[in-house]
């Protein structure tokens, strides 16, 4: 599961975060994130059900599959259930939740738990060998406060795995996440402005992602 996830977000700039919002604006996004050659989104589950429902009526659209589309802050089973019942392509947790590790290698589905401490990433490691499972990418959240050096050990200590910071990474600190050892996409809604989407402006939107990539290439 998380080897096919790790080559998608493996050479993306960065994996951009979205609160429920129409659908069309959603599907709008998703056009300007494929036209421009990013390859996924988590949606934000806040709330849940109204980001479900949003959900439910993108599954009907040709944009679900032109990007890869994840729901996030799921911090329970009933939510994963709930969440997984739509099939998305991957889950995303604020911190590690065994019982939804658990509903999602049973569904055949990606799951992504944020980490910060040492001892974090020994859990959700003890976690997925004792399901036989390969772990390879974590959410690193949150990153206040974290420094170069800090995430420099904990890739040394835990060599294989990738991680994806967020909460929050902004366009004033994204080289200073994305040049980190092992990190792969940062995550985050504040690097594509809110009322850019909502005034449906994907014109600005792709000069956005196309800025993120160059910044990522240099």
């Amino acid at each position: 599961m998380h080897q096919a996830l790790y080559k998608i977000l493996r050479d993306a700039p960065f994996v951009p975060t979205a609160f429920p919002t129409s659908v069309e604006t959603l599907c709008g996004y998703a056009r300007a994130l494929h036209d421009e050659h990013y390859p996924a989104i988590e949606l934000l589950a806040r709330p849940l059900d109204e980001l479900l429902r949003a959900f439910e009526r993108i599954a009907a659209q040709p944009e679900r599959k032109l990007i890869r589309w994840g729901i996030g802050t799921i911090k329970t089973a009933s939510a994963a259930k709930q969440a997984l019942g739509l099939r998305p392509d991957f889950l995303v947790s604020p911190a590690f939740s065994r019982r939804v590790l658990e509903l999602c290698a049973s569904a055949d589905i990606p799951y992504i738990p944020g980490v910060q401490t040492f001892q974090d990433v020994q859990d959700v490691l003890d976690a997925f060998d004792e399901l036989r499972l390969e772990i390879q990418v974590l959410k690193l959240c949150p990153v206040y406060g974290l420094t170069i050096d800090y995430v420099q050990a904990l890739s040394s200590c835990f060599p294989g795995i990738a991680f994806c910071p967020t909460g929050e990474v902004t366009h004033e600190n994204y080289l200073h996440w994305k040049n980190m050892p092992s990190v792969i996409a940062p995550m985050g809604s504040r690097l594509i402005p809110r009322e850019l989407l909502e005034s449906h402006d994907f014109t600005a939107v792709r000069k956005r992602l196309r800025d993120y990539r160059d910044l990522a290439r240099h």
